[in-house]
Order: C-alpha cells, then structure tokens, then sequence
C-alpha cells in the first residue's frame, strides 16, 4: 500500500512467495513501521497446494524471486522448515532479542542502513506445534539469525496438548507494555 495515495501498489504475489502455501505473516515488531527484508509465516508447503500447516517459512520479499512456477512446483528458494504430516503448527510470533536495542534501531534508519545490517534477524521466532499422534504440543523456537531449515533451537514439550488455532502474543513484562501484540 502506497500511503501519499492510498492505493494499492501491486497485487502480485510477493517476491519469492511463489506456490507458498502460507498464512499468518509477520515481520519482526521492530520492523513494523520500517521496509522489512523477510516476512515469516506458517507454511502448509511450498509446492502450492491446500494442505493443512505442518511448518515455518521465511519469505525475503526485498529480493526473492519474481519467477512464476506451475502449480505443483517446488518453491526451493524458500527457507522453511516443515515437521512433518502429523504436526500441526499455530500462528508463529517473533520476539526480539535483548541485543538489537531501541538505540541500534534509532541509529539504523531505513535511510542509513546498513546492507549488512543484521538487526531484523536479532530474534526468535516462536511457534506452537501439535503432535497429533503423542496428543501433545511443544513450543518451537527458532533463532532467526540462522535458517529455519535447520530446524528449531528449542523444543519446549507441554504437559498436554494445545489445540490448533490458539493465538498468542508476547509481552516484556506483566503490563504488556512495550508488545505490539498485546
């Protein structure tokens, strides 16, 4: 969306999105109002077809490919990471960390970036997963300075199972003062 004219820009699919089948995006809240690189979402797969949501995708929307693909295709640009048909995975959210400051951010303005500049990818992002067959949940955790592909950092088992579709936010502190999502 162009906000000096209110319109939409482009209705295309975003670069490097092709046949990922994904929803729930979201950017790192410390890029909400500033042009993000990355866009991660839960992904049902990457070939284009409706199925349920097994994993996490990592989008680079600034720089993917503008290459359409025929249904059934391989998006193999994208970096995701899918558990397997018997896990469902919620709505992802991603939480900075401590070390990308708000005086880094201040300092690294979208007209001063740096191109190296690794600040949007200073967080986790964090995802519940359902084993369908243990009837249990965990909390995945991935480090986003490293590739989703390589899986999660962290599994945190639950006592019991989540049921799919639960929504969840993040807060600094009990007041929920300084989240986006709460």
């Amino acid at each position: 969306i162009d906000p000096s004219t209110k319109s939409f820009v482009s209705l295309d699919v975003a670069p490097g999105a092709s046949n990922v089948c994904a929803e729930h995006p979201l950017v790192n809240p410390n890029f909400a109002t500033r042009k993000a690189s990355y866009v991660y979402a839960v992904a049902s797969n990457i070939v284009g077809d409706a199925s349920a949501p097994c994993g996490y995708a990592k989008l680079c929307v600034e720089n993917g490919s503008q290459e359409s693909l025929s249904p059934g295709e391989a998006n193999t640009s994208v970096d995701a990471y899918f558990f397997g048909s018997r896990y469902f995975c919620g709505e992802p959210i991603i939480v900075p960390k401590t070390t990308c400051t708000a005086d880094h951010l201040r300092a690294n303005t979208n007209d001063n970036l740096d191109e190296n500049d690794s600040s949007e990818k200073e967080a986790y992002l964090l995802g519940l997963v359902k084993d369908a067959i243990r009837d249990r949940s965990y909390l995945a955790i991935f480090d986003l300075e490293r590739n989703l592909s390589e899986g999660p950092v962290c599994k945190l088992w639950l006592k019991t199972a989540i049921p799919h579709g639960l929504h969840g936010c993040f807060a600094e502190d009990e007041t929920a003062s300084r989240s986006v999502f709460c």
